[in-house]
């Protein structure tokens, strides 16, 4: 995987002194793109080391993590089974059929048995059930996914140092379910900052991100989390898609709707009212995600009319 980490000019770093880069791993596949490659790669050479010949996890009917599951299984010569939260009639979105094509078995469960996807009796039955099968946490965010991302973070160090000739001071990343940022500060170097935007209001974050760093004799000191759910998960208002489509023309770079957007407006709002000092050199992970737009069109049409979802769609990743 080739990482690219490029400079980011935008009207609101102002006279703020700070530089900001993104590392973009959204242009590493089409589809299968982002933090997911990264949490995902560790558990494939898992399965394929310990005789798995599959691959089960589980997630919402327009999970990111399902779709790259299922593309990643089939490039490796694996199955896959999706655990899906919600009614057989998701089964027509694009996301679902993408994983479909791909191979993967799709099972619908209802909401509330979707909550036992923890518990060690029902992970037990799935086991019995599907013998062969590797059973990854929601989200892809085992032990192995924190090895996958402290080896995202040294190559955003190693492209960084390559392009702009210094290490960026500060890290930056939207977080759900805390292994990404966790797997960032394993990574990271001893005197950088990682920063993880809550989009999630999720009072566990916190203590289960230093838990997966813990448990690989690393130290959280460096580690900030921040809230961006502005408005709650997977919900995104006039305000946001108007950041969106203004980023968009000013950087050329096309964010995700539930992610990196959140992310990014998080911390430009610390930029402005001024929360680092001048000088600071940060990097924002574009953790991909993109492919979830194309659920979404309606309701980008619905908030500010058809020209701005074609101005969006231009830019969505071809399969």
């Amino acid at each position: 995987m080739i990482l690219l980490v490029q400079k980011v000019q935008h009207s609101l770093l102002g006279k703020s002194g700070i530089s900001l880069s993104m590392a973009r791993a959204d242009l590493i596949h089409p589809l299968a793109s982002g933090n997911k490659i990264y949490k995902l790669m560790p558990n494939i050479e898992f399965a394929k080391t310990n005789g798995y010949s599959e691959l089960l996890s589980f997630g919402g009917a327009f999970s990111n993590h399902i779709h790259a599951l299922a593309l990643m299984a089939k490039k490796h010569h694996l199955k896959s089974i999706g655990i899906i939260r919600g009614e057989e009639a998701y089964r027509t979105n694009p996301t679902l059929q993408d994983a479909e094509k791909a191979g993967m078995h799709l099972e619908f469960i209802s909401r509330q048995d979707y909550k036992r996807r923890n518990d060690e009796s029902y992970l037990q039955e799935l086991q019995q059930q599907y013998p062969k099968a590797l059973i990854i946490p929601e989200g892809g965010s085992s032990q192995y996914a924190i090895k996958g991302c402290a080896q995202l973070a040294k190559e955003i160090n190693e492209a960084y140092e390559k392009n702009i000739k210094r290490r960026s001071d500060v890290i930056t990343v939207a977080c759900g379910t805390g292994a990404t940022v966790a797997g960032l500060v394993c990574g990271a170097s001893k005197n950088q900052t990682v920063i993880g935007y809550a989009v999630l209001r999720d009072k566990s974050l916190q203590k289960r991100v230093e838990d997966f760093i813990h448990a690989e004799n690393e130290s959280y000191k460096n580690l900030r989390i921040e809230s961006a759910a502005y408005g709650g998960y997977a919900k995104f208002d006039e305000t946001q898609l108007d950041f969106i489509l203004d980023w968009l023309e000013q950087t050329g770079i096309l964010l995700d709707p539930i992610y990196t957007s959140k992310m990014c407006m998080g911390l430009m709002q610390q930029i402005e009212s001024g929360k680092f000092e001048a000088g600071t050199s940060i990097t924002m992970v574009h953790s991909g995600g993109l492919q979830g737009w194309r659920g979404m069109k309606l309701r980008v049409v619905k908030l500010m009319g058809a020209e701005k979802w074609q101005k969006i769609e231009k830019h969505l990743p071809k399969g």
